[in-house]
């Protein structure tokens, strides 16, 4: 006998939660895991791989909802017991898995990754790592991250809202129903049906407005678990399955629709939306037919050993196929035919850790001795698991932030004046400066991913979708200031706040940041080509509108002495000179008075594979490797080509790209300082250093005299 087989069985003293098993299921758990793992692995050899979860959704909702129909939860015990007996079936290997996973990220990622992993393991021991997900899919500095390897827990997490949620709609249709039993079955069916289609209507909306919403979030997901539930309460109602022949047939055709479904939605179709009907019908039509007996049926292929182990460990090797698949590959092998071969080499690899993680730690802890206590054993399994991730996660927080705060404490050491200091951060561009090429780095790769002005952050002076009332900060003398300068445009004039706010602080000025994301600086109509942050396109261009006009508003009305203005637009349409949308912008200020200073758009990579505080992290002992060129990383600036156009004496132009790059490169450390804190935005260390440059233009556009 083998020790699954053994496992599987309970004996005279012990009982085992949750051994009922069907083949049928188990099959159709392998079929679900393999096309993840194929579609993780191979992306394009599988482009709707990804809807094995959601076959993952319907086998969860009927087998949970054939259980409570068995034994509905009627008081604090029964409550208690339901959950007691999912948290010793998931929580121990889900914890072994975000262990393994923080410790794979520690070993192969970059430190300035290593924060954002400590969030998704903390989020994924919680189970809410949807949420974060959906947080992070609107959070300007965290739409275009990297994925995380943690990001596979949010279906687990869907699923464990709603086991948190199913008791009490069960519960609830028994309770209305204590005193006529006979109507319980209709009532959980009409309850049940109710939830699929509220659930599945509010899916339909989130899809055309929200995707990132659409996809994580448990009321958007709800219906595909709570339509396994409708399909066992039918079962339990004694809905008929038909006929061998009948059921081979559904069998059959339902194994089709998931391998359409794997063929025909891919990553650009609408998701769940409409198309998830396709997987999820296919997974019910399985479902339904159950484990037929026949010469054509699916028996045979679904009872084999190799299938049914798969089936056996598929919750293992969901747990740890991602982290794998994202980690492994390019720590171990350069070059995508290398790491190609070491995907395969992993195959196996994930078998086995899956097979010991089901075996030696899942099944083990699912036994519980004759006269024992599950909802101890549950408190003690909860207790334990969370705090060895949450101990863990917190102890790899606690390095980066004493490695970040040694950091900050040399850096305001060097970087808190107006004045140059030599071979620091751009001072290392000066003409005849004499730099040491393999001085220590001042600043590190954790640090340079959270040295971002608050001016580019969500939540702090950024106005970011859904868009609200202007958000606007204040920085310097704001009771008595010698002048006011307003900062306006989008988050390229967001990362220039630093040099602005020391130059300000030296002089006694007020500073106010007008920075809107998503948005240019212009009062003209600007169309968006997609929704951002579930607002679509229309909205967005209003709401720019409006915001640009309001911030206008206050600048041509309040006093300013100064307007300095950037922008990231890579639009070619904008660069045409009888198109230039800023004209207009332009000429709204300076007909006010309000001397523009304009500052031509920063160097950027704008390519997450070349984020230089990741490759920094990863290419310690070269450096140069994370560089770029003027050529690839210096793109057009249609705000400064209508500057250049003006005829007005108040437009001023400025180029500070000079001291952030040489004739041949742009480095990603320069005097000690890690220039960018991700793949387009300067670090707030290293633009403070482009205040001694900058500051002479501002003070030169102040001196000019107002048109009369």
């Amino acid at each position: 006998m083998t020790d699954l087989q053994a496992l599987g069985r309970a004996t005279s003293t012990e009982r085992v939660i949750g051994t009922e098993i069907r083949r049928d299921i188990q099959a159709l758990r392998a079929v679900a895991v393999t096309m993840v793992v194929v579609y993780h692995f191979w992306p394009s050899a599988l482009p709707g791989g990804f809807v094995g979860v959601d076959v993952f959704f319907v086998i969860s909702g009927y087998l949970i909802t054939s259980h409570l129909w068995r034994h509905p939860p009627t008081d604090v015990r029964g409550f208690t017991e339901f959950w007691s007996r999912r948290v010793v079936r998931l929580i121990p290997a889900a914890a072994a898995a975000i262990l393994g996973t923080l410790a794979l990220v520690v070993v192969t990622l970059s430190s300035a990754e290593w924060s954002a992993a400590v969030r998704h393991a903390i989020a994924s021991m919680l189970y809410v790592e949807n949420w974060l997900l959906i947080h992070d899919a609107t959070d300007y500095l965290r739409a275009d991250a990297p994925p995380s390897p943690f990001q596979h827990f949010w279906s687990l997490s869907v699923e464990e809202q709603f086991y948190l949620v199913w008791p009490f709609v069960i519960g609830l249709a028994v309770l209305a129903t204590r005193s006529r039993p006979e109507r319980r079955h209709r009532a959980m069916v009409l309850v049940v049906g109710a939830a699929v289609l509220a659930s599945f209507a509010h899916g339909l909306l989130l899809t055309g407005s929200n995707p990132p919403a659409a996809y994580f979030a448990s009321p958007a997901r709800m219906w595909e678990l709570a339509v396994g539930g409708l399909l066992a309460l039918l079962h339990v109602g004694g809905a008929r399955r038909g006929s061998d022949r009948t059921r081979a047939t559904l069998a059959w055709a339902g194994l089709g629709g998931l391998a359409l479904s794997c063929v025909l939605i891919t990553g650009t179709t609408p998701f769940p939306g409409w198309a998830a009907l396709l997987p999820t019908v296919a997974t019910l039509a399985l479902l339904h037919a159950g484990d037929p007996a026949g010469r054509f049926t699916l028996r045979p292929a679904m009872h084999a050993r190799g299938v049914q182990l798969v089936g056996d460990v598929s919750y293992a090797a969901y747990l740890w196929h991602w982290p794998l698949a994202l980690l492994v590959p390019p720590a171990l092998a350069d070059g995508e035919g290398a790491q190609q071969v070491v995907k395969v080499a992993l195959l196996p690899v994930l078998v086995l850790v899956a097979w010991v993680s089901t075996v030696h730690l899942e099944n083990p802890l699912r036994r519980v001795p004759t006269g024992g206590s599950l909802r101890r054993r549950a408190a003690v399994v909860l207790v334990l698991c969370t705090a060895l991730v949450l101990g863990s996660a917190l102890a790899v927080r606690a390095v980066v932030e004493r490695r970040s705060e040694a950091v900050r404490e040399r850096v305001d050491a060097l970087t808190t004046g107006v004045e140059v200091t030599p071979c620091v951060g751009a001072a290392a561009l000066d003409p005849g400066a004499d730099c040491d090429p393999d001085a220590t780095p001042i600043t590190t790769p954790e640090f340079a991913r959270g040295d971002i002005p608050t001016t580019i952050t969500v939540g702090g002076c950024l106005n970011w979708p859904p868009f609200g009332e202007l958000v606007s900060c204040s920085f310097g003398d704001t009771e008595a200031p010698t002048e006011k300068i307003a900062l306006l445009g989008n988050s390229h004039a967001g990362h220039l706040l630093p040099p602005v706010e020391v130059l300000g602080k030296e002089e006694g000025w007020q500073v106010d940041s007008y920075v809107i994301g998503v948005c240019q600086p212009s009062v003209e109509p600007v169309p968006h080509p997609a929704p951002v942050s579930g607002v679509p396109p229309e909205q967005l261009r209003a709401d720019c509108e409006r915001l640009n006009r309001e911030s206008l508003e206050r600048i041509t009305t309040q006093d300013y002495s100064l307007v300095v203005m950037s922008t990231l637009d890579h639009d070619p349409a904008h660069e045409v000179a009888e198109d230039n949308i800023y004209r207009s912008t332009l000429e709204t200020i300076t007909d006010a008075g309000v001397p523009v200073l304009v500052v031509r758009d920063t160097p950027a990579s704008m390519d997450q594979a070349q984020d230089p505080p990741t490759c920094l992290g990863l290419n310690a002992a070269d450096p140069s490797v994370c560089d770029g060129t003027p050529q690839e990383w210096i793109r057009q600036d249609p705000l400064t080509t209508a500057a250049e156009g003006s005829d007005s004496p108040l437009v001023h132009r400025v180029d500070l790209n000079d001291h952030i790059c040489t004739d041949t490169r742009c480095p990603a450390i320069l005097g000690g300082i890690i220039t960018y804190a991700d793949f387009n935005h300067l670090s707030a260390t290293f633009s403070r250093t482009l205040a001694p440059y900058l500051g002479p233009a501002m003070l030169a556009a102040m001196e000019e005299p107002e048109e009369g």
